[in-house]
């Protein structure tokens, strides 16, 4: 299915390219194209052949369903039930509500917000479930290497646009001017976001070196001496996939995203963790491997040591305004514990509950897990649970069947440290709520989860 994966590569690309997707003209193309490759994948995949990525289909659609349970218009006696201040926040919130009010009412106080919201889920749990069926056909190295590229071109187009701005607002391209001046980078419109898409993506770049040595080390005379090492052909892509790990190091370090540096600390020591436990003390080599993206993450910091310490200074002066969202949203979930206010509506909730004494709008929590229990209550919460429980249980048997060839291995944990990675920044950003990196995230699922095909060749001669 080589169509598939170019297909996939350029959805991904056009999901970071174009302002991260931010803007409805950008997210509707690649939600549009990510459930076509998701069909695709599953009917030229035959994945009803499959009935592990069935059971995900079906977890995914318990969730769809809760969404839509939020579309469906109840008498105002069924909502005082699910929601008691459903009509009080909806009557504060808008000038016009009693007006027009009808006595039906969904559950959600945005329906159209949650509308576009179920779309974008439908979407993506699309390509999911025909990702993880597709990847078992794909040479991975190959899709990678395709990935590695794109890096390097995010990677560098934020280290030049930070370079070459001037004292006035950072533009775009050159040409496009944020909303928030000072808060973009890169091709993303919010610095976070653009560390975000990196932090997922560096780990699986730095499991492939990782994969390079422990092919290099393993027995069978395929290379003796660091000499040797040298001048093999797998040390060429290896080597590139470094200078792209300090290169995309260096972005976020430029970035000035404190959590896309911790972040990106956290998916390293995750690979490392494997690294750990499958080289052990017999083959340190494979260690070294890791050892060297560690150190790349360390002292890439000289690109703007300053900039970051001070960042990282001035955050418990910052902190201020997330607690008092956070707090927020804790009272907003107390309120609306059952069915929540509406996928996509919690902006308009924090047009009452916001309490932060500043001139900005929190439309998001800046914790994906406080805002799935204040937008889904547990209505979406219970099932979105059993996702997550699927998802680990599937990563876990995948890891314990040990049918992996030793490259598909090394991507398959570079994946899964870039969703710890992501996983730890949700506690702080809202970076998977943009399309654009919701692609990536979706795709490093698919690659956690994946079965390898039988019969297909060794991923090792592809190194």
């Amino acid at each position: 299915m080589p169509g598939f994966a170019l297909m996939l590569v350029a959805t991904l690309a056009f999901g970071v390219l174009a302002f991260g997707s931010v803007y409805p003209w950008a997210y509707w193309v690649v939600a549009i194209a990510s459930a076509e490759l998701g069909l695709w994948a599953i009917i030229i995949g035959r994945a009803w052949n499959d009935w592990r990525v069935w059971r995900l289909a079906g977890a995914l659609a318990m969730v769809a369903a809760a969404i839509a349970l939020q579309l469906v218009p109840l008498p105002d006696g069924a909502l005082a039930i699910l929601s008691p201040r459903a009509h009080e926040v909806l009557g504060q919130a808008e000038l016009a509500y009693a007006a027009r009010h009808t006595n039906w009412h969904p559950i959600s106080l945005a329906p159209w917000d949650t509308l576009t919201a179920l779309a974008l889920f439908l979407a993506f749990a699309l390509l999911l479930v025909g990702a993880t069926r597709a990847l078992r056909y794909l040479n991975l190295l190959t899709l990678v290497s395709q990935l590695t590229l794109l890096a390097l071109v995010l990677g560098l187009i934020g280290i030049v646009q930070k370079v070459a701005s001037g004292p006035g607002p950072t533009l775009i391209y050159g040409f496009w001017e944020p909303q928030f001046e000072g808060d973009s980078f890169g091709p993303f419109v919010n610095r976070n976001h653009y560390a975000g898409w990196v932090v997922m993506i560096v780990p699986l770049i730095a499991a492939r070196v990782v994969a390079a040595v422990d092919w290099l080390r393993a027995p069978g005379g395929r290379a003796g001496t660091w000499r040797s090492w040298i001048g093999s052909p797998v040390m060429g892509p290896a080597v590139f996939s470094l200078c792209v790990v300090l290169v995309l190091g260096i972005a976020v370090v430029l970035s000035g995203s404190r959590s896309g540096i911790a972040s990106l600390a956290v998916g390293l020591v995750v690979l490392g963790l494997f690294v750990a436990r499958r080289a052990g003390g017999a083959r340190a080599g494979a260690a070294l491997a890791l050892g060297v993206p560690i150190l790349l993450a360390a002292a890439m910091a000289w690109a703007g040591y300053d900039a970051a310490r001070t960042r990282f200074e001035q955050a418990p002066a910052e902190i201020g305004d997330r607690v008092a969202v956070w707090s927020d949203t804790v009272r907003l979930v107390q309120d609306f514990p059952a069915a929540g206010v509406g996928l996509g509506a919690f902006g308009k909730a924090m047009a009452v509950y916001q309490t932060a004494p500043t001139h900005t709008l929190f439309v998001q929590a800046h914790n994906d897990y406080l805002q799935v229990l204040a937008e889904g209550g547990v209505l979406v919460a219970v099932p979105a649970l059993a996702v997550l429980w699927f998802v680990l249980r599937g990563i876990w048997r995948r890891f314990r069947a040990g049918d992996d060839e030793p490259a598909r291995f090394w991507l398959r944990a570079g994946a899964v440290a870039g969703l710890a990675a992501i996983a730890a920044q949700s506690l702080v950003e809202f970076s998977l709520q943009k399309p654009g990196n919701t692609v990536l995230f979706v795709m490093l699922l698919a690659l956690a989860l994946h079965r390898p095909g039988q019969g297909t060749s060794s991923d090792a001669n592809r190194i």
